[in-house]
């Protein structure tokens, strides 16, 4: 992902499939060193507009802005997104049913 960090691009996924996409937050994992940086105040403009732009589209009550900034991320970068599913196998993000409009990420 590049760009939009994961909640910018799951948004996008997710509008454009007619889903919600939902993330178990605490499951996501970060380079060592990711949540240092952003208590350091190391935090892109970038990251700062990619969560003013999904903001409107996430229902996230009880997460923190720290929790927000990080997976609005945009510095972020490997592969592209993809949605698929995998028999036996435990992930933090899934693709549900649109929820209202459709396109909101849900943080839990």
């Amino acid at each position: 992902m590049t760009g939009f960090g994961l909640l910018g691009h799951l948004h996008k996924l997710a509008r454009a499939s007619g889903l919600t996409a939902r993330v178990e937050a605490a499951a996501v994992p970060y380079l060592e060193g990711a949540r240092q940086a952003l208590r350091d105040g190391y935090v892109s403009g970038g990251t700062r507009r990619n969560l003013d732009w999904v903001r409107p589209h996430l229902d996230a009550p009880g997460a923190g802005e720290d929790e927000l900034l990080l997976l609005a991320d945009a510095q972020t970068s490997g592969g592209l997104l993809v949605a698929g599913e995998i028999p036996d196998i435990r992930s933090s993000r899934e693709l549900l049913p649109a929820a209202g409009d459709g396109i909101t990420l849900r943080i839990r």
